[in-house]
């Protein structure tokens, strides 16, 4: 889904968003749920096969710039005989180009494999419930093996976005979710509420329904808010943010 990211949202940032003034409701918020990966609660029926692309804005101190662009397709597909989901990212920045394919269970949303790719390194992780092994093999240098034992059943970093759209988002649901993410070779409990019911603004003056939902680690770990497409279900778009930078990745909208 993302790679990287003030700890607070700047102003330029957030007018860029064109978001609605809509106002939290007034109400108790519903209580949290433990949703871990394979959990009945996670619907994949809500996902559908998709292709988009975003901007990449990035904001470090008082400097915004254009970072690049990411493309995201969801498709069906097979893996070792059984249906799953294929999400491939591309990550096209001034760094590096980078592609993470991720293959989910397509019934149980369960994160099954994943590689990363760049001219620097491919990583490599196979999921196996609260197992994940695999490694990394650099572009020169020695590659390095994982075996882990983990103490859940984790969503895998890349498939977060999909995760939270496949949940049954209403304002002030909330939910606590596991994910791995190979940055930290560790899994980094995250706490989740879908704070508004809102909209994203087109050029064209239409306001698009979205579920904003906002993520926050338990740990040293990237924050992040998602605008959730209430008509496709999918990250229309997303704010990263970790100490001293943020990413913004809007989705680009053909004419």
């Amino acid at each position: 889904m993302l790679r990287l990211s003030v700890l607070a949202i700047s102003a330029l940032a957030f007018a860029a968003l064109g978001h609605s003034s809509a106002q939290i409701p007034d109400h108790p918020p519903i209580a949290r749920d433990t949703v871990q990966a394979g959990d009945a609660v996670v619907d994949a029926a809500r996902l559908k096969p998709f292709s988009l692309s975003r901007q990449l804005t990035m904001t470090r101190g008082d400097t915004v710039k254009p970072f690049g662009r990411q493309s995201e397709q969801l498709t069906r597909a097979t893996l070792r005989g059984r249906p799953v989901l294929l999400d491939v990212l591309t990550f096209d920045t001034p760094n590096a180009t980078t592609v993470d394919s991720s293959w989910i269970d397509a019934r149980s949303l369960r994160p099954l494999r994943m590689r990363s790719s760049n001219s620097s390194r491919v990583v490599s992780l196979e999921f196996d419930g609260r197992r994940v092994r695999g490694g990394t093999t650099p572009h020169s240098g020695a590659p390095t093996t994982l075996d882990q034992q983990l103490g859940a059943r984790p969503f895998e970093w890349n498939m977060f976005g999909l995760a939270l759209s496949a949940l049954p988002l209403e304002v002030g649901y909330r939910a606590t979710m596991p994910v791995y993410t190979d940055r930290f070779g560790r899994v980094v409990w995250y706490g989740v509420e879908v704070v508004r019911d809102t909209s994203l603004v087109r050029a064209s003056g239409y306001r698009a329904p979205m579920w904003e939902v906002v993520a926050t680690p338990d740990s040293a770990a990237p924050s992040a808010r998602f605008w959730v497409s209430q008509r496709h279900r999918f990250v229309d778009q997303v704010l990263v943010w970790e100490p001293g930078v943020s990413i913004l990745y809007a989705r680009e909208l053909t004419p």
